[in-house]
């Protein structure tokens, strides 16, 4: 999970409700033409087209569904339910027969409200999840804790789609080894979206383990000039 910062919704959406202010029934989730579309794609454009739990890549809109934090079963009809703050763009796609044991699909109708629960909204999701090299996540508190199980997030499925991305980044095709430069420059740059927008699927664990393989080539290059002398 990253941090989202939550831009305002989208023009189609504050239509619709205009549209819709005086036959309130048909200002839910459910009825009345609601804007999947264009609510999706705003979605994906400020999540750098990631799923808001898993940090998988999105290609587009069909490949997610819309995720509310607050479930439509625990908030109220014509609230929660169409409250851009409570939404997110997760995978699976919409109406999808894909097995998904981990994310949205495993949190399901989970009562937020009055459970522990860290929304990607909240800014300390920046620092309460520790992801190691080998795909594993780990909370650094108890609510980072009961979110990572909530979610699934340490299911086996992604775990070894986490550990495939840190390999991916720091293991050369070359066998070049990175110098702890370059391992802080692509700690850095992991986590900046593209020119299309788009940010590197588990972006953020890519950065921590680049970080931890800057400081331990640090190390080993301090102990090398601690001989020398």
């Amino acid at each position: 999970m990253r941090f989202i910062a939550k831009g305002g919704e989208p023009r189609a959406l504050t239509d619709w409700k205009l549209a819709n202010k005086n036959t309130p029934e048909n200002l839910n989730y459910n009825g009345g033409g609601f804007p999947r579309d264009a609510v999706k794609n705003a979605l994906l454009v400020e999540q750098g087209y990631l799923c808001a739990y898993t940090m998988k890549a999105i290609a587009s809109r069909d490949g997610c569904h819309i995720e509310h934090i607050i479930a439509q079963s625990v908030g109220a009809e014509g609230r929660e339910d169409i409250d851009y703050g409570n939404m997110l763009a997760c995978f699976p796609p919409s109406n999808s027969t894909i097995e998904c044991p981990y994310g949205a699909k495993h949190k399901d109708d989970y009562d937020v409200v009055n459970q522990p629960f860290l929304s990607p909204l909240n800014q300390s999701v920046r620092y309460v999840f520790r992801f190691l090299d080998d795909g594993i996540v780990e909370g650094k508190n108890d609510v980072a804790v009961a979110s990572i199980e909530v979610l699934n997030l340490n299911c086996a499925a992604l775990r070894n789609d986490r550990a495939a991305a840190i390999n991916g980044f720091l293991l050369r095709r070359n066998k070049k080894v990175l110098s702890a430069a370059e391992a802080r420059r692509l700690a850095a740059q992991v986590v900046i979206p593209n020119a299309e927008g788009r940010l590197p699927a588990f972006c953020e664990a890519v950065s921590q383990a680049a970080v931890r393989y800057a400081e331990k080539e640090e190390r080993k290059a301090a102990r090398l000039r601690g001989v020398r002398r």
